[in-house]
């Protein structure tokens, strides 16, 4: 295969503004706002011949990929090798040579054809680190071309050794190491991982002289409590196998919806590993179904699921019968059942429908729906639910069912498996960020891919049907912060969007029950006045804000933004007063005629006025989304049109500007005992609700 070959046929994407950068002086990378935090950490340098080389290579390849000038493929090769060398050369002299190593299996690498790098970086996840693994083990994509990088960051709670237990226990064709980061930082963690992953491909290349492995080899990052989808890999690599000009991937990226539902009064959670004790002795029934993926779901479908007396009756989606005796009870006293697929995997079936599968990482919104059909939802609850799950709902189903084209997104990379080219990865890299005045920085998880966008390369979003999903730690520190009048997720939620993902966050694995616990004391009032108002504003800037981007690419996207975007959310006379009293010719202008680094600025304020101007068609778009999702999936409207009562009339959080607030106060005081060294909280000190 050819990887300068475009496969598929040009489908309009993000690419105006980082193509306007690859002509631009080094300078408008190396000192645009978009890597202050380089600037202030102690990393080595980005340097501005690595800025001209990656720019020069990048309008290279443009005219070998869609102008056919073979002749420029050689100076591609030179230049991504040269790129390479650079970066490890500059790595090793700042961090030392052991800090940059080749795997030591490099023959055995070439020969088993491996070219998909996975780092994942992780301290103390001992409650989710087997599930990360778990879904990466379970991809689609050829396994005997996966090597994962498990990274430590000096772990105290037994996650080093579930590792080690998957290492020993994997049958799969995927290789997985061992490493452990010494310095302290997730962001050192990383990038000792990534470090490594392009020192591998390096000598891979040069042992074997096929210097093209630097543009078709990828690195991808996850963190420990990150799920995928089995379609992800194989559906990112099918984007940079098809489209050689682009750089990098980002999954398409939700909260754990069975996560989500711990913060809901009545749910009670199934784990696999307590119900296997339950179980011991139990009639196994065996179903003709896979049961090792989130799609066990879909072959079992909900709808079809009937309790009769002691059994639970499932049909298949081929229209198999299979009564499941009912004859275990876990420690909460509910009765279940035990399913075994053809080739031995488990499934949980309970009298309430609910199908919880043993040997699936991916969760999906199974368990979700079967709690809303059971009145588990207390009326009390409908911002909560809105607020936690609602909300995840409409924006996955927003692309997926609704037909908001992804390839509108220009996305953000987090270390939610964000994938890039091995030589565009070692354009920047990934390393521990800090800033003056934070104890501990966040935007680690962003860096490498601003470092990208500031040179000029593309990133596309993965599809929604392929997600990721990751803990819900992040979102109910936010929620908790929304309640105290702190806007702020990693930074100010109303600041920039760089702003926004920079700024103080550690790890709370430690304190995350406590925290949810205090969320499901919160009434239902603080979640429609303020959490729900205040979260809904992401999905909703973000969409926006990279339509009004893309529209003003030209006609050609204009014409889609138009048609998939603006006609799916709006009336056909609200779309035309946005494009002639929002979206003007002179707005446009100044748009495309500003620095990269304040496009998306410019374009955010667009979306706000948007915002502010239209919320209730849009909150009208986001209720028949939610209402689509249901039909989709069979949920007969008594059980959720009380759910979307007053959505048109709730609060516009933008109406309102919260109190200004530092991302280090959030953490501040006695209320919280932080190990700054590792950047994680140790212990919290209960405090009454709102």
């Amino acid at each position: 295969m050819d990887p300068f070959e475009n496969r598929v046929r040009r489908e309009p994407y993000h690419y105006r503004w980082t193509q306007l950068n690859q002509s631009q002086p080094p300078e408008t990378a190396t000192q645009s706002p978009l890597l202050d935090l380089g600037h202030s950490s102690d990393v080595n340098p980005l340097l501005p011949d690595q800025v001209a080389d990656a720019r020069q290579v990048l309008r290279w390849r443009r005219g070998l990929v869609d102008d056919g000038r073979t002749e420029l493929r050689a100076e591609v090769l030179a230049g991504q090798r040269r790129i390479v060398e650079r970066f490890l050369a500059g790595r090793r002299a700042y961090f030392g040579e052991e800090q940059s190593r080749p795997l030591p299996e490099v023959t055995e690498l070439i020969r088993e054809g491996r070219d998909i790098f996975v780092v994942i970086k992780f301290m103390d996840e001992a409650p989710h680190m087997a599930a990360t693994l778990d879904s990466l083990l379970n991809q689609d994509v050829e396994l005997g071309r996966v090597v994962i990088l498990a990274v430590d960051n000096n772990s105290t709670d037994g996650t080093d050794e579930i590792v080690r237990a998957a290492i020993a226990a994997n049958r799969t064709a995927a290789r997985i190491v061992y490493m452990n980061q010494a310095m302290a930082g997730a962001g050192n963690a990383a990038r000792l991982g990534v470090d490594t992953c392009i020192a591998t491909v390096y000598e891979m290349c040069r042992r074997d002289r096929r210097w093209e492995r630097l543009q078709s080899a990828t690195i991808a990052v996850s963190d420990g409590d990150t799920v995928y989808h089995p379609a992800m890999m194989s559906s990112v690599a099918s984007i940079l196998d098809d489209q050689p000009t682009v750089d990098g991937v980002m999954p398409f990226l939700t909260y754990k919806f069975t996560a989500a539902l711990r913060l809901l009064g009545d749910y009670t959670p199934a784990y696999p590993q307590a119900l296997s004790q339950h179980a011991e002795g139990a009639q196994v029934t065996a179903v003709p179904v896979d049961l090792s993926s989130i799609r066990g779901h879909d072959e079992l479908p909900r709808w079809e699921r009937q309790l009769l007396g002691d059994e639970l009756l499932l049909t298949t989606r081929a229209g198999v019968e299979v009564r499941v005796p009912l004859s275990q009870v876990d420690e909460h006293g509910r009765r279940f059942g035990v399913l075994a697929d053809p080739s031995g995997r488990l499934a949980y079936a309970f009298a309430d429908r609910t199908v919880v599968l043993a040997e699936a990482p991916v969760a999906g919104f199974d368990a979700a729906l079967v709690f809303l059909e059971n009145g588990g939802v207390r009326r009390e609850e409908k911002w909560r639910w809105h607020s936690v799950i609602g909300h995840d709902l409409f924006l996955y189903w927003s692309f997926r069912g609704m037909g908001l084209p992804e390839s509108v997104i220009f996305p953000d990379s987090s270390d939610a498996m964000k994938t890039f080219r091995v030589w565009s990865f070692a354009i920047g890299g990934q390393h521990q960020l800090k800033r003056t005045g934070l104890r501990i920085a966040t935007g680690s998880d962003y860096q490498s891919g601003r470092v990208l966008q500031a040179v000029g390369c593309t990133l596309r979003l993965g599809p929604a049907e392929a997600f990721a999903e990751t803990e819900t730690d992040r979102l109910i520190k936010m929620v908790r912060n929304f309640v105290r009048r702190q806007s702020v997720f990693y930074g100010e939620t109303r600041s920039s969007s760089l702003e926004r993902a920079t700024g103080l966050y550690v790890h709370m694995t430690r304190i995350q029950g406590q925290i949810e616990q205090e969320l499901r004391e919160y009434a239902d009032d603080i979640f429609a006045e303020t959490v729900f108002p205040e979260r809904v504003i992401f999905p909703l800037r973000w969409m926006l804000q990279n339509a009004v981007r893309f529209y003003a690419h030209g006609p050609q996207e204009r014409q889609i933004v138009q048609d998939r975007f603006l006609g799916a959310i709006f009336s056909a006379a609200t779309s035309r007063s946005i494009q002639d009293e929002i979206l003007t010719d002179e707005k446009l202008r100044a748009m495309a005629e500003a620095p990269y680094s304040d496009s998306a600025t410019l374009a955010e304020k667009l979306a706000e006025e948007i915002m502010l101007a239209h919320y209730p068609e849009i909150m009208i778009f986001y209720r028949s989304t939610l209402r689509s999702f249901f039909a989709a999936h069979r949920v007969s409207p008594e059980h959720y049109e009380w759910l979307l009562d007053g959505l048109p009339e709730s609060r516009n959080g933008l109406t309102e500007l919260p109190p200004r607030v530092d991302p280090a106060d959030v953490w501040d005081g006695t209320e919280f005992e932080i190990d700054e060294k590792r950047g994680q909280v140790v212990s919290m000190r209960r405090q009454s609700a709102p």
